[in-house]
């Protein structure tokens, strides 16, 4: 079995060992080693893994990541049996765009310090912002991938990581339902099992706004004690590695355009009436996961 993770902040490993005036990490070997998806490699006794989350990830981003990389497992004549995918879940309110010759992870809250992408989603955080169309974009999310991990016969394991992935009431009775099925959804019917809820109430599992080495263990181990992990198909490291995938990886950021870079929430903007200060509007002010 090979593991490959997605997801946002929570499951890339934030804070970590991050470089403590830039926020971003700064040894990508050790946040590789020590987030969730290694340490459930490690219980599952997996061949490799590929943590493929970024800090702030969107839904959008993890159905296009993931897809990405199935196509190149399968390109690869790597058998779909043998891998097994793993997704945490974002917070709906994220999206993707493609901004100057780039993908953009964004908030509606938030100002960027990329020209292009601040005017995007300032129109979109003016215009198109909706609880209804967020709820029923995850819904199609989590039901694409997982019909199309289905098609493949690649196992898979679903959580939600910062907040409740509810199903609109039009798809209850449907095919969506089968998809939040337990054996395949951590605590889909639960609003309280998130691994941010998870947790929370743990003691000495956190680090600032994230889990720090014990707390990704922790729910690595509530993983694997609730859940099925077993691949029909066998791979050999031999074979991963020929193929270009690497026994312990993922993605690297060196550069996150976000309130985090020059330009942020609460800096100083010069108006026609002077210096003012910039604030974002609030989102979910209920809800402390939706930044990470």
């Amino acid at each position: 079995m090979y593991l490959y993770a997605n997801g946002c902040s929570m499951t890339y490993g934030s804070e970590l060992h991050d470089d403590p005036r830039t926020k971003v990490c700064d040894n990508d070997h050790y946040r590789w080693a020590h987030s969730w998806p290694s340490r459930l490699a490690e219980l599952v006794e997996s061949v490799g893994v590929y943590n493929d989350a970024v800090p702030s990830g969107s839904n959008d981003r993890i159905v296009r990541t993931t897809i990405e990389f199935l196509a190149r497992w399968q390109r690869a004549g790597l058998p779909a049996g043998a891998l097994m995918v793993v997704i945490g879940w974002s917070h709906p309110a994220r999206r993707e765009f493609y901004v100057e010759d780039g993908y953009r992870q964004i908030l509606p809250g938030h100002y960027y310090d990329l020209r292009g992408l601040d005017r995007l989603v300032a129109a979109y955080r003016k215009s198109a912002v909706s609880p209804i169309e967020q709820s029923w974009r995850l819904a199609s999310q989590v039901s694409s991938l997982a019909a199309v991990l289905r098609s493949l016969g690649t196992p898979f394991v679903f959580f939600n990581a910062i907040t409740a992935t509810p199903l609109p009431q039009q798809l209850a009775g449907s095919f969506a339902e089968e998809v939040f099925a337990p054996e395949h959804f951590l605590g889909a019917q639960d609003a309280a099992e998130t691994m941010a809820g998870f947790l929370h109430g743990k003691d000495g599992a956190w680090r600032g706004q994230h889990p720090n080495e014990s707390g990704h263990a922790t729910w690595a181990q509530r993983m694997y004690d609730s859940l099925s992990f077993e691949a029909p198909d066998a791979v050999t490291l031999d074979a991963v590695v020929l193929a270009g995938f690497p026994a312990l990886g993922g993605t690297v950021v060196t550069r996150r355009h976000d309130r985090k870079g020059r330009e942020r929430i609460g800096r100083s903007v010069r108006t026609s009436f002077g210096l003012r200060r910039r604030r974002a509007p609030a989102t979910d002010a209920s809800d402390r996961f939706i930044y990470p």
